[in-house]
């Protein structure tokens, strides 16, 4: 099986755990339940979870149940942001891969509270998967680990940051860094604290979260760069494209050189390739 099937496999399979997870939201006023789970269910590469249970994976840890309850609340998260992101007053997107933005199928205020209703779900997946789970202490690490992303030093500020005009090149470091790549780094590290991985394997699962991250945020720049981005805080309208092309280079051939330390890395090791090459 080449990777292209793998991983349509692995996505095929997580979206079998999405389909439940929203059939099980019935108790939601439907106004609500439409919003959520016409979000969730609007396609997406689900890299987030699917790096977390490969995570949990390649450090020896079960796929089971509280595992895919993590999985499925990075996901809730991830969605929610980008709910929210494309609000009026963020980015004021009319469509979302190629299908009407939340706010414009239900309106803003549904829109803000399907973000907010995501975002409570998560922490109740992630509490549920802690009580079912047979390493307490590394299954609340792992929880913590994801509210951190989401927080005000991690996602949000991020998104604060990007919502305002650069002022120094640093800025597209920590918008890249937190918007983009603290909940990548969060999934990695999380999926590994459910393995029960040491210290030194949680700080290589952090390097390369870091590295990937930030190489997944510099492929939709050289992606975006004909599209309506001008105005937008990027790398590509910062430095070039050259130097985004270059950028590029080095932080995927330095994350291809921390899995290579690592064992079982076959899969991340592929990802990462064609995620770096990616055209959509």
């Amino acid at each position: 099986m080449n990777f292209a099937e793998e991983y349509g496999r692995r996505k095929e399979e997580f979206e079998t755990y999405l389909h439940i997870l929203v059939n099980g939201l019935r108790a939601y006023p439907e106004s609500l339940r439409e919003a959520v789970a016409y979000s969730l269910q609007n396609g997406g590469k689900r890299l987030r979870p699917i790096l977390l249970l490969e995570a949990t994976r390649m450090f020896g840890g079960r796929v089971d149940v509280s595992a895919i309850r993590f999985a499925l609340a990075v996901e809730c998260i991830h969605t929610y942001s980008l709910i929210h992101d494309d609000l009026p007053c963020m980015d004021n997107d009319d469509f979302r891969r190629g299908q009407p933005t939340c706010h414009k199928k239900f309106g803003e205020a549904n829109a803000v509270l399907a973000g907010d209703a995501l975002l409570n779900l998560a922490y109740e997946l992630i509490l549920s998967a802690i009580e079912l789970g047979d390493g307490k202490d590394n299954y609340i690490k792992a929880g913590s680990v994801l509210s951190h992303a989401a927080g005000g030093d991690g996602l949000i500020g991020g998104q604060v940051c990007d919502l305002a005009p650069i002022r120094f090149a640093q800025d597209i470091d920590y918008i890249y860094e937190n918007k983009t790549g603290a909940l990548i780094v969060a999934a990695v590290k999380a999926g590994a604290l459910l393995a029960g991985a040491g210290d030194k394997q949680l700080q290589s699962a952090e390097a390369f979260g870091e590295l990937f991250g930030y190489c997944f945020q510099l492929r939709d720049d050289l992606l975006d760069q004909d599209s309506d981005t001008a105005d937008k805080n990027t790398y590509f309208n910062v430095y070039g494209k050259e130097k985004t092309e270059s950028a590029l280079r080095e932080k995927t051939e330095a994350a291809l050189q921390i899995l290579q330390t690592m064992k079982n890395a076959e899969f991340l090791t592929e990802l990462t390739e064609n995620f770096m090459i990616r055209t959509e």
